[in-house]
């Protein structure tokens, strides 16, 4: 399932590029004006600050997939498509103020109440807007601008775009070997950690533990859950209450794998032993290599394309709106 996120994320990302770059009409482009202004829509300027900001969080994006230097051709690209959707903002921005929202000050207001209310103090909400150039006024400027664009978009019927069933099944038939899968078991635990340097009288004291955790659940294996939370120290699991989830081979050592693949659903192991210490295992389900049913990715694929439908009807409609627009592009 990660692959096919991951590949579902490329081709929407793909998609979006293509949308944002391919527009009917090339702006108007002008020599730098040196006015700090990136374009202008209709008479209304963007700011060059604002299309460096845009810039600098996609850039911020590729760092943390480890780039550590844009080269020149993708800055281009970036400044690109950043321009276009800036513009594009602008846009629907203009349409949406035919749409009235009585009580668009109060929603807004609101918003920035309980936004307010998410800092420990007022003087760290204050320095948290001053940071970003922003004051209370202008924060409800923007929030009264979003119930518009909201509701003109939603006037456009961008809210309530559903696939049918019939397309959500043949994109499962299309993209079926993104949805291919390794045997996988879905598994709790209870960890007792013996560290790599313990000493021979904390081995065995960590085993005595694991032995009467164990006898507890041969008694009773419907305590699992609550004898986890409360000895296990594996850290990513101890809060769900021993649940690690679906794993496949190779996510925990190889000694856990070797009897939590062995295992069938409901049944529990002994004593394991691993280079973290001590586990108690219980599979809960298992899932053979192979695709995953249409019924378990229904949902996934239904909202992709749901974002997919949205963005070319949009793009769509910004694309008519660019053809009766005067812009201006003040960059080279």
């Amino acid at each position: 399932m990660k692959r096919a996120i991951f590949c579902l994320f490329t081709i929407s990302l793909l998609v979006v590029l293509h949308l944002t770059s391919a527009h009917a009409s090339e702006p108007e482009r002008q020599e730098p004006a040196g006015t700090g202004v990136a374009a202008t829509v209709n008479g209304v300027p963007l700011p060059e600050k604002l299309l460096a900001a845009e810039i600098n969080k996609q850039l911020q994006k590729y760092a943390r997939y480890g780039m550590r230097q844009a080269t020149p051709e993708l800055t281009a690209t970036l400044r690109q498509q950043a321009l276009d959707r800036l513009i594009d903002q602008e846009l629907l921005r203009q349409a949406s103020i035919v749409k009235v929202i009585p009580d668009a000050e109060e929603q807004a207001r609101r918003k920035l109440a309980a936004m307010q209310a998410g800092f420990r103090s007022p003087e760290q909400f204050d320095h948290y807007l001053a940071s970003r150039d922003l004051t209370p006024a202008k924060l409800i400027d923007t929030y009264r601008s979003q119930l518009q664009m909201d509701a003109y978009q939603a006037s456009l019927g961008l809210a309530d775009v559903e696939p049918t069933e019939e397309q959500i099944a043949a994109y499962y038939e299309r993209a079926r070997e993104n949805f291919k899968r390794e045997e996988s078991v879905k598994a709790r635990h209870i960890l007792i950690v013996v560290p790599p340097d313990a000493s021979q009288e904390v081995k065995e004291q960590a085993r005595r533990q694991a032995d009467e955790l164990l006898g507890q659940l041969v008694q009773d294996i419907h305590q699992f859950p609550r004898l986890a939370a409360s000895f296990s120290g594996c850290a990513r699991s101890k809060n769900q209450s021993g649940d690690l989830g679906y794993i496949r081979r190779g996510f925990m050592p190889p000694e856990f794998d070797a009897v939590a693949f062995a295992l069938s659903p409901g049944e529990m192991s002994g004593i394991v032993a691993s280079k973290y210490g001590y586990h108690i295992i219980q599979v809960v389900d298992k899932r053979p290599a192979g695709y995953a049913p249409l019924a378990e990715v229904h949902d996934f694929i239904s909202k992709y394309l749901q974002g997919d439908m949205v963005a070319k009807k949009k793009a769509s409609h910004v694309e008519e709106l660019r053809k009766q627009a005067a812009i201006k592009v003040m960059l080279n």
